[in-house]
């Protein structure tokens, strides 16, 4: 009998603990994106961003751009933004240029626990 209760102890333990939440909440999603003010269409970029956070100084870089985008999973918190590389670009009669360019960022709060969306504007070098 006392092996018994014992028994009935240790599987409502294992229940209790079992049903706790898992605590994620420490990591969010940011999507980048490059932006230009000329009637340029971006097709291509060839970059690497890098995210510094403010308070950890924590560097994260990626350089998966899919179009003039990128996503990142990292820490949720405040960070600074450095991008640089060549973007593909389609001109307004059609021609394809390509554009070496800068963007930075000196804050951007990526602090929502779902996607947070940063949009940077292109500083062109050439």
């Amino acid at each position: 009998m006392k092996q018994f209760f014992q028994f009935i102890i240790i599987v409502l333990t294992l229940a209790v603990t079992a049903c706790a939440p898992v605590e994620d909440d420490i990591f969010t999603t940011a999507h980048i994106t490059v932006a230009t003010s000329e009637e340029l269409v971006i097709t291509r970029v060839q970059a690497q961003v890098k995210l510094t956070n403010v308070n950890t100084r924590q560097v994260t870089t990626s350089a998966n751009f899919e179009g003039p985008g990128v996503t990142v999973e990292l820490l949720r918190g405040a960070y600074q933004i450095d991008i640089e590389g060549v973007a593909t670009c389609q001109s307004p009669d059609g021609a394809t240029v390509m554009r070496q360019f800068r963007c930075q960022s000196d804050y951007a709060e990526c602090i929502s626990k779902e996607q947070n969306n940063v949009t940077l504007n292109m500083i062109f070098l050439d």
